[in-house]
């Protein structure tokens, strides 16, 4: 019995031993880091927008009518005063014919009327004479005067007839010009809307025909960007883009304008910038979606680091050990906390930044220097057998489970 009482004792201490040990044992903390380096920061405003030529008009009628011709087609390249359709004339033909014989009419009444007025000129001037040497009445006198005053008044209303008719003439023949439909300037048909057969109303607004551009070559992107950024936007400044049918090629433009006028959808304000691009190449189409990059900001060969190092916070017993912050003055408007490795601890120090792409941060000001490795990550031993415990990404259906 006694023997058992002397084994077991020191079996029992020993395992009490260790597990006072284990569980003292501090956790093996190790520290993720990366350099603080000299490079380039560009900080780009991002947007969405349309590719759209430069000048583009839309070619209307101004009459109504059957379209009996067709001159141009999809990727016609036509001329300034180019006829590109044909509304049938017919009707219109008819319409000149009708004012003319109209204006006939009233230049055969305007003879009549002349011929009218002069007979009674002279029975009034005869009247005069004889009513002077009492051979007529009053009555007969104040009747012929009436007759001539007459007649000079039927004559100035033929004149006015005659105006008249003539307008209607000018006007016949105004809208059996509008039949031919021309182009107003040099260009590109990017759309046809009508054909042969086809009747176009003009009654309540101008039916669209054709969409001419003027020129391929020089384009612009409508970009829409967000009220967030435009005050970082200026003209002048270069842009790039990608778009679908390319994703290999990267365009460049530059900022012309800005437009005031906000483009709002679903409670979102956007501006209307315009990029122009030169398109030489003539691989761009109108219409197609641009992703805009516009250089709003650039600094050369400044110290930056990774944005996930200002984002680093470390744990709360680290955070107990460090003190108070290593150099610089701390302005919590300006200067953010950083966390550098110095002696294989990390230390926080404040620094002040400046311009910020997706992945780094220029650093503008504080006690850091070319080469001061940053802490971005804690690997813990929990930590690490946490994630070499999870299990890894497999496709299942063509995605990821």
């Amino acid at each position: 019995m006694k023997k058992y009482i002397y084994i077991g004792i020191p079996c029992v201490l020993v395992i009490i031993v260790t597990v006072i040990y284990l569980l003292k044992k501090e956790e093996t903390v190790r520290f993720e880091t990366a350099k603080i380096v000299k490079g380039d920061i560009q900080k780009y405003v991002v947007a969405t927008g349309t590719i759209n030529p430069v000048r583009t008009v839309i070619i209307g009628s101004q009459v109504s009518g059957l379209i009996s011709k067709l001159y141009a087609d999809f990727n016609s390249e036509v001329k300034t005063g180019q006829i590109v359709a044909q509304i049938d004339p017919t009707p219109f033909e008819h319409q000149v014919r009708k004012a003319e014989a109209a204006l006939a009419t009233a230049l055969a009444k305007l003879k009549r009327s002349n011929a009218v007025l002069r007979n009674s000129k002279r029975k009034y001037h005869r009247a005069k004479k004889l009513f002077s040497t009492q051979v007529i009445s009053i009555d007969e006198f104040d009747e012929s005067r009436t007759v001539y005053e007459t007649s000079l008044a039927d004559a100035e209303l033929a004149k006015a007839e005659i105006m008249q008719a003539e307008a209607s003439l000018a006007i016949a023949k105004t809208d059996l010009g509008y039949t031919v439909i021309v182009s107003p300037l040099d260009g590109i048909v990017i759309s046809r809307e009508v054909d042969v057969g086809q009747t176009v109303a003009s009654s309540f607004q101008t039916p669209t025909l054709f969409t001419i551009a003027k020129d391929l070559v020089s384009m612009q992107v409508n970009t829409n960007v967000d009220e967030a950024d435009i005050g970082m936007v200026e003209v002048g400044q270069s842009a790039r883009f990608n778009v679908d049918a390319f994703p290999e090629d990267v365009f460049d433009g530059k900022v012309t304008e800005i437009r005031m006028s906000p483009v709002i959808f679903q409670n979102v304000v956007t501006y209307d910038t315009i990029v122009s691009i030169d398109n030489s190449s003539l691989k761009l189409k109108p219409g197609m979606t641009a992703n805009t990059s516009i250089l709003v900001a650039e600094a050369k060969n400044v110290l930056s680091i990774p944005n996930t190092a200002l984002r680093f916070t470390p744990s709360k017993t680290i955070r107990d050990k460090t003190g108070k912050p290593e150099g610089g003055e701390y302005d919590g408007e300006k200067y953010s906390p950083l966390w550098i490795l110095k002696h294989g601890k990390p230390v926080m120090v404040m620094i002040k930044t400046g311009i910020s792409d997706y992945d780094f941060t220029e650093i503008v000001g504080g006690e850091v220097k070319e080469g001061d490795e940053v802490v971005v990550a804690e690997i813990t031993d929990k930590s690490a057998a946490k994630s070499s415990q999870q299990i890894p990404w497999t496709r299942m259906g063509g995605g990821r489970r």
